[in-house]
């Protein structure tokens, strides 16, 4: 029960503003629950905000058209407060009441008065330098965030940049950074994941051939209207996607569930929009997609070149393409293959913070670095009274599969806070 001595009305406080955060809030909000959305990064929506819609003539259910529509609906629904560029410090339990200090970056852009003109971002000299960052998406608010670190290089900066031109004050370059100390009775954690690092397959040089990208880079430059160029310039219409980087090794041996479906789904809204492409898949298995499995994968095999194995290694050629080199899945036998591009499909690692995180909150981890819940009948639920789960910081999963947890959380914290009053 609760202590006479604290307020019935404490926020419900949801570490992580990505889809699963974001959800979570909205319908704690719509339960009449104050909430508080903490985010470590300066934007909200997550990894999936810089998700590309991957719609050919016809919708194909990636989710990405969500992530948009439930920010849009964040920042115009009373009851959240959103704390973004904040991160845990300290965490402290007395009498069922959560005591959270964090730290706050200066929030140098009001979101007040911003009005999202980009004359910041625009006239910024140290723009390449990650001064001014823009979201992907036009429905975060404010879009874009000055960094401090990249900002204040100079006294001429300081005199004759953003601040003055800024035709709504909304910048203030000497705010600093502050704490904020939060009490709540409730927790969710809804922290994400961290995609896998490609370079755990160094035979495929990432970082060191710019014609070998992620397939989050893929959905980045698709986001933003990318017409698929090679780093020279020239066109890029032989494709091949590799799966499985990052998963299902022997660092991590889980399958990412998610890879198959991303890369299948790029890889027919490419030949949409380029007939003319040659898109080819290397896989060990493909998941099940969508609502009609069986169907999903003919349609892909009519469109798609599919090869069941993993090249071994790739080379630049002279012509400014890479050769892949892998065995045929009929004839066994070693072949060489040109592609302008080779996209990576990295699968979902746990987040770097979660050690500490789980520390700070008592709470477990699986084996692979997830947050472990309750048990196999509470998939919300943590060993930790109050604290609950959400989203990929539980495991992998797709966008529709963390809204619908992040649901069942918010109905599971709003059931425990009415029995803890």
């Amino acid at each position: 029960m609760v202590n006479d001595k604290e307020p019935i009305n404490l926020p419900v406080v949801i570490l992580g503003g990505g889809i699963a955060g974001i959800t979570a809030a909205l319908e704690l909000a719509k339960l009449g629950h104050e909430v508080a959305l903490v985010e470590k990064s300066p934007f909200f929506g997550g990894q999936a905000a810089q998700f590309c819609c991957k719609a050919t003539d016809t919708c194909q259910a990636c989710g990405a058209c969500l992530v948009d529509q439930r920010l849009r609906e964040l920042f115009h629904t009373p009851g959240i407060t959103l704390h973004p560029h904040t991160e845990l410090v300290r965490a402290e339990r007395q009498d069922a009441v959560f005591r959270l200090k964090f730290k706050c970056q200066p929030d140098i852009i009001d979101p007040l008065r911003c009005i999202n003109c980009g004359i910041c971002y625009d006239e910024c000299p140290s723009v390449d330098k990650g001064a001014v960052r823009v979201a992907t998406t036009v429905a975060q608010h404010p879009r874009y965030y000055i960094d401090p670190e990249g900002c204040l290089l100079s006294q001429e900066c300081l005199l004759k940049g953003c601040q003055r031109l800024c035709p709504t004050k909304a910048i203030d370059l000497t705010k600093e950074e502050t704490f904020l100390e939060l009490s709540a009775r409730a927790v969710i954690v809804a922290t994400g994941y961290q995609p896998a690092d490609p370079r755990s397959r160094p035979h495929y040089r990432y970082g060191f051939l710019p014609q070998v990208i992620t397939g989050l880079e893929l959905e980045k430059r698709l986001r933003l209207g990318d017409n698929l160029t090679r780093p020279d310039g020239g066109p890029a219409r032989r494709l091949a996607f590799i799966q499985c980087v990052g998963s299902r090794d022997r660092l991590h041996p889980y399958c990412s569930r998610v890879c198959c479906a991303y890369s299948l789904r790029l890889a027919k809204l490419i030949k949409h929009r380029h007939p003319d492409a040659e898109v080819t898949t290397f896989y060990m298995d493909i998941q099940n997609i969508g609502a009609d499995p069986a169907g999903f994968r003919r349609a892909a095999c009519q469109e798609l070149n599919l090869i069941r194995t993993l090249p071994g290694g790739l080379d630049p050629t002279p012509a400014g393409s890479l050769e892949l080199r892998f065995l045929d899945d009929v004839t066994d036998r070693p072949v060489c293959r040109e592609f302008d591009l080779v996209v990576l499909a990295v699968g979902l690692s746990p987040g770097e913070d979660n050690p500490a995180l789980a520390e700070a909150l008592g709470l477990t981890l699986t084996p692979e670095g997830f947050f472990q819940t309750l048990d196999c009948k509470h998939r919300t639920a943590t060993s930790q009274p109050g604290v609950f789960l959400a989203g990929t910081a539980e495991g992998p999963r797709s966008i529709a599969e963390c809204i619908t947890q992040a649901a069942a959380a918010a109905r599971e914290v709003h059931r425990y806070l009415l029995v803890m009053s």
